[in-house]
């Protein structure tokens, strides 16, 4: 997508079928799974969250957040952490993707900060993108929000039902100076007769304060030169972006499997563009860093083979 227009440059589903011969077990995969598959989407979350706790000024990104060596007990839920440090710096809560650490900074906000904020940025909203059969998903209630546990588990993607399109708008808001636009596709509607007519979009909105969203946007870029998405760096492109996975509830209770993701954004010196990749039950892996992120970056390597981006010199 085009940062700054919200332009849809490219939308793609893996999912395959024959369509001179469409049998009923492809009907699943005739789906625009972009905006009618809601799911928990992990630790992409992380940024939104913080993004509201620097909104509130509940945060300085130079905090120390204690991570108690990837185990921390809060009432009587264990939370874990796949890298196992004693302490972060509350930025590299991000860029490490500390479940522990950004858990005990959700508790700086309160209910309504929480829900307002998850609301602005669009979560339990339709993107307003121009496709039909948009599932809007879910967020806690606010009266849920008051739970310490809800908090935690929500600050890492749980409990938190989105689509990918509205990720990839609230993302968008990190690259765009923290205003969110509805995504679009078309560019005017046709006639018979070839008469153009304007398609009426909704008004911007801001999310975020010009000042957050560079912020967190920097956050972005650390954790791809350092953190969890170092597999996405390309070569003279400003890359940025978070990973995520999480796993799937089915009848009630979560299964051993996955969806695993990597929203961010790749810009050069003129170009911005916001980037989003789930993979859906992955087979192999269940890491996002090694499903998710490889996707990303040939995504970014098309944008500078087909110079939609160009490499910024180092001299």
């Amino acid at each position: 997508m085009d940062s700054r227009s919200s332009k849809v440059l490219a939308l793609v589903s893996s999912n395959r079928f024959n369509p001179q011969l469409i049998r009923k077990s492809d009907y699943p995969n005739l789906n625009s799974n972009v905006i009618e598959y809601s799911f928990e989407a992990g630790s992409v979350l992380k940024p939104i969250v913080f993004a509201l706790l620097l909104e509130h000024k509940k945060v300085n990104p130079y905090d120390l957040v204690p991570t108690y060596g990837g185990r921390y007990k809060l009432k009587h839920k264990i939370i874990t952490d796949e890298h196992k440090y004693d302490w972060l710096s509350a930025e590299n809560v991000i860029v490490h993707s500390s479940n522990i650490g950004i858990a005990q900074l959700a508790q700086k906000l309160d209910a309504v900060e929480y829900s307002q904020g998850l609301l602005q940025f669009g979560f339990s909203k339709k993107s307003d993108i121009d496709l039909s059969f948009e599932n809007a998903g879910s967020i806690p209630a606010i009266n849920q929000l008051q739970d310490e546990i809800y908090k935690a588990t929500a600050s890492y993607g749980y409990g938190i039902k989105s689509n990918v399109m509205q990720l990839m708008k609230a993302y968008n808001a990190f690259n765009n100076m923290g205003i969110m636009d509805a995504p679009r596709i078309t560019n005017y509607l046709e006639n018979a007769n070839g008469k153009h007519y304007d398609v009426v979009r909704p008004q911007s909105t801001r999310a975020i304060s010009a000042t957050t969203a560079e912020r967190v946007k920097r956050i972005l870029i650390k954790t791809v030169k350092e953190g969890t998405g170092i597999a996405a760096k390309t070569e003279g492109i400003i890359v940025g972006g978070k990973t995520g996975t999480a796993q799937i509830a089915k009848d009630g209770r979560y299964t051993r499997t996955y969806n695993t993701s990597f929203y961010g954004f790749a810009n050069d010196n003129l170009n911005r563009y916001t980037i989003g990749v789930t993979v859906v039950e992955p087979k192999t892996y269940r890491f996002a860093s090694l499903t998710a992120v490889p996707v990303f970056k040939k995504a970014v390597d098309i944008l500078v083979d087909q110079e939609f981006l160009t490499p910024i010199s180092s001299n």
